[in-house]
């Protein structure tokens, strides 16, 4: 591939070895190419074990190719010469993040009963790729916090702020409905595996009170970014009644109240799986709109065609 650098002096002296302006772009396309190879004709479950697969690959033949300046423990030689450089690299870890989401998300949407008649090792794998997954969602927020921070917590209405922001937390609030996360921190030791497998270390660590903090954070977020956006005020609009009930489930579940109560309240949240369930399969999005407001996740948020066009109409990314 053609290289092409155009800040003046990358090409003399200490920085011949600058990354180039594109290397972002490139990397990401080589993760999309990476996924599409490995993906599996679409079916109605779920194979723990090609989903470990993919996994693995992806950490021991992508992640290894990706250049220092890019990498998660990153070289940050050039970052002062290339001002751009910290957002960049923040922008690949989000579709890094994303997609690691993307291959265990399915994990969500199996019936008890089939994962039951799973040989035990199979259902092993949906525990481990459960916690997997929550690592990896709360990786992913905490990249999209970053970014936010890089850009001054300003008041945007940047779709890559928003919409993983909704996406992650709606996400991380329907683990919260499972009891096979933890509710505290397991203390295994799996540091020596944190070179080429960036969830395994998180796994030992992550819980159910970590899930549900970070869906707070989110939504604050959407909550003060809704004042420029109606994007995310329809998100916040409905993150907080999710998180609502998800905060009124774990009540009832400490205080060994009316498991009725909590059982109706797992159902509504429940419903917020059809978010995910509906979103594209690619990781790069054309908006929020069309992804609320396809299938049920529309009735989700409560509103007509009509106010669904004043809602986003105006917000084109």
């Amino acid at each position: 591939m053609p290289r092409m650098h155009l800040v003046p002096g990358l090409d003399d002296g200490q920085w011949a070895g600058a990354p180039d302006v594109f290397m972002e772009r490139v990397l990401q396309a080589r993760q999309a190419n990476f996924w599409w190879t490995h993906s599996s004709a679409k079916e109605s479950w779920y194979d723990p074990i090609a989903a470990e697969d993919r996994h693995e690959k992806f950490c021991n033949e992508f992640l290894p190719t990706v250049p220092p300046p890019f990498a998660l423990q990153p070289d940050k030689q050039w970052d002062k010469c290339l001002p751009t450089l910290p957002l960049q690299r923040q922008i690949l870890y989000m579709a890094i993040f994303d997609s690691l989401c993307h291959n265990f998300r399915p994990v969500l949407f199996q019936e008890p009963n089939y994962i039951q008649s799973l040989p035990n090792y199979k259902q092993v794998l949906f525990s481990s790729h459960q916690k997997a997954l929550a690592v990896a969602a709360l990786n992913l927020l905490e990249v999209v916090s970053t970014l936010h921070v890089m850009m001054g917590n300003s008041y945007t209405r940047f779709a890559s702020i928003i919409i993983p922001t909704f996406e992650t937390a709606v996400l991380l609030l329907c683990l919260c409905l499972d009891s096979n996360l933890p509710t505290e921190e397991t203390g295994d030791d799996r540091s020596n595996t944190i070179n080429t497998d960036p969830l395994v270390a998180g796994m030992t660590s992550v819980t159910q009170d970590k899930c549900i903090q970070a869906a707070h954070c989110a939504l604050g977020r959407l909550q003060n970014l809704a004042e420029v956006s109606n994007m995310a005020e329809v998100g916040a609009r409905t993150l907080a009644r999710l998180v609502d009930n998800i905060d009124k489930i774990a009540q009832l579940r400490q205080e060994d109240g009316d498991l009725t109560v909590a059982k109706d309240l797992a159902i509504q949240v429940s419903e917020a799986r059809s978010c995910v369930v509906q979103t594209p399969e690619s990781i790069v999005r054309d908006s929020l709109a069309s992804y609320l407001s396809a299938g049920p996740a529309f009735d989700i948020f409560n509103l007509n065609s009509e106010e669904m066009g004043v809602e986003f109409g105006i917000e084109r990314f």
